[in-house]
């Protein structure tokens, strides 16, 4: 193995100060040839760690994506299961019954109040009665448009 040459670090190289700092220690053939090994070996490693490391990423980012979607899930199933809870007792099931069918238990009195407003139903179907066919064939076209 050989040595490369040393200087003293203290004494200036030629005899003056200015000389010492325009003289650069040259790298020897080893040292490069390791230097390149080394450069070889790092942009090695990282073309085989970086799809490893994206991958990884990504695989978290689904994976909290998949949390959150059971989390979701599970106040679903939850609230549900409130709701089931509710339909299976007869009180409530009487209670919606007379409020969205109108029904009553035999014995009651339902009582229905009537009152001069226009329904909304009723207010659509005498604008289209107005319309022009022309007018009723933009709206087609403009609804059909929404889709």
């Amino acid at each position: 193995m050989r040595s490369a040459p040393t200087k003293p670090t203290g004494a200036p190289a030629g005899g003056s100060s200015g000389s010492a700092r325009a003289v650069r220690k040259q790298r020897s053939p080893r040292s490069m040839r390791r230097l390149a090994v080394v450069g070889a070996l790092i942009v090695f490693l990282a073309v085989v760690i970086a799809p490893t490391v994206r991958s990884y990423i990504s695989e978290r980012q689904h994976v909290s994506q998949l949390q959150a979607q059971v989390a979701a899930q599970q106040a679903d199933v939850a609230s549900l299961k409130v709701e089931k809870q509710k339909w299976s007792d007869p009180k409530y099931v009487a209670a919606q019954a007379g409020q969205r069918l109108g029904f009553v238990e035999p014995g009651k009195t339902l009582t229905v109040y009537v009152t001069d407003e226009e329904s909304k139903a009723a207010a659509a179907k005498k604008s289209e009665a107005k319309q022009t066919w022309y007018g009723t064939l933009w709206k087609s076209v403009v609804a059909s448009g929404e889709h």
